[in-house]
């Protein structure tokens, strides 16, 4: 039995794709999910399976199909993959705020990306994640406006902040109770 973090793009955003958590709970372990636990509402989700972490993304973006009637991108991580991205933090040891580092994860591997000269954000690819520094905070930035997501394509992805990130990484350390 292994333990994920289970990530859902765009869900309780704005009053759209509504995925109230408790039926979500209730719906994924009906679906055979084991210690189903969510943290807040936009859609976290810490679980056991004995299913690989691709046949995990496909069950669950088919559970909230089926209970929700909203397809959602779905990223799945495990525990020892959300230990080692918190533990690669590039921005570790320089006191930013929690709230302006941010995760993407992605569904693939992201391509080389680079932040456009004279930009304040700073950002490094790692694998399947982007790590990005929003100095002024995400909901001032216009980086998706300046073409550096582009290079994505159609990968899909979906961001968290870093204190979701680590709150994620105890979550699925946690040893079965």
């Amino acid at each position: 039995m292994a333990t994920y973090a289970v990530l859902l793009r765009g869900v309780n955003v704005g009053g759209h794709r509504k995925v109230p958590m408790a039926r979500l709970r209730e719906a994924l372990e009906a679906a055979g999910f084991d210690r189903v636990r969510t943290y807040i509402q936009s859609g976290n989700i810490v679980l056991d399976s004995h299913r690989d972490a691709g046949e995990v993304g496909e069950a669950v973006a088919a559970v909230i199909l089926e209970a929700f009637g909203h397809t959602v991108p779905v990223m799945v991580r495990s525990a020892a993959e959300m230990d080692r991205i918190a533990a690669s933090d590039p921005f570790a040891g320089r006191g930013l705020d929690e709230s302006k580092v941010t995760v993407a994860f992605l569904s693939a591997p992201a391509p080389a990306l680079a932040v456009p000269a004279g930009r304040p954000e700073e950002a490094h690819v790692r694998g399947r994640e982007v790590w990005v520094y929003y100095p002024e905070g995400l909901g001032a930035s216009t980086l998706d406006r300046s073409g550096f997501w582009k290079p994505l394509g159609a990968v899909q992805s979906t961001v968290r902040n870093l204190r979701t990130v680590r709150r994620l990484r105890d979550m699925t350390a946690r040893t079965p109770e």
